[in-house]
């Protein structure tokens, strides 16, 4: 079984448990399947309306996670909203005791910061990430999770020499909105991380139903 952390194709495949993010009309979407809602930094023009439906979505048990949602220095979104809706999610995240998915671009102290003022004891993941072990050390040293997708296909990449060093139990695997089977990573995954792909589907099979919570 391989499994897909973040995704925002809903197409379910053979073989694959996946996480579908869901960033508006929360309400609507069958919860037979795993969802993770949350209030995407970049869409908040309707964020009342939002938070309410978020609210009502939240506490069902297929809903895994509160995300993506984060903050973003590249988005016209105001900087205050962005700061005030994402720490109402994770205080949300925090009472349900339901792990946060991250959406985090330019801006990875300031959102350590707000977890850190929030007393953050929930799991944490850092999904898509892209960059360097600048930035990945001290979310690692704090314990959080790195997801990784298609940037692992750029085998020189800074996310390569990052996944090398991300301890066993603090990565997870996900294709996001990325066209790519998640096979494809897992296969890039383990020659990067130089093991078979059936000790990265172990892997990760362990973590995520350890963060997340699943059998």
């Amino acid at each position: 079984m391989y499994y897909d952390a973040h995704t925002h194709y809903m197409a379910q495949t053979e073989g694959v448990t996946q996480i579908n993010n869901v960033l508006a009309n929360y309400t609507n979407p069958s919860f037979a399947l795993y969802r993770s809602v949350g209030m995407h930094p970049w869409h908040l023009d309707d964020w009342h309306n939002q938070w309410h439906q978020l609210e009502t979505a939240a506490p069902h048990p297929n809903v895994l996670a509160i995300g993506e949602c984060g903050l973003d220095k590249v988005t016209h979104t105001p900087w205050a909203l962005q700061t005030e809706v994402f720490t109402k999610q994770v205080l949300l995240a925090q009472s349900l005791q339901k792990p946060l998915i991250i959406h985090c671009v330019r801006a990875y102290s300031e959102v350590a910061s707000i977890l850190q003022k929030a007393g953050v004891h929930i799991p944490v993941v850092f999904h898509g990430f892209s960059k360097g072990m600048n930035v990945a050390t001290p979310l690692l040293q704090k314990g959080y999770t790195l997801s990784f997708g298609a940037h692992l296909l750029h085998k020189n990449s800074n996310t390569a020499m990052v996944l090398q060093q991300t301890p066993d139990e603090l990565f997870l695997l996900e294709t996001d909105d990325a066209d790519v089977p998640i096979q494809m990573i897992y296969k890039q995954a383990a020659e990067i991380r130089k093991t078979t792909e059936d000790a990265i589907i172990l892997q990760v099979a362990k973590n995520f139903k350890k963060l997340f919570g699943v059998s």
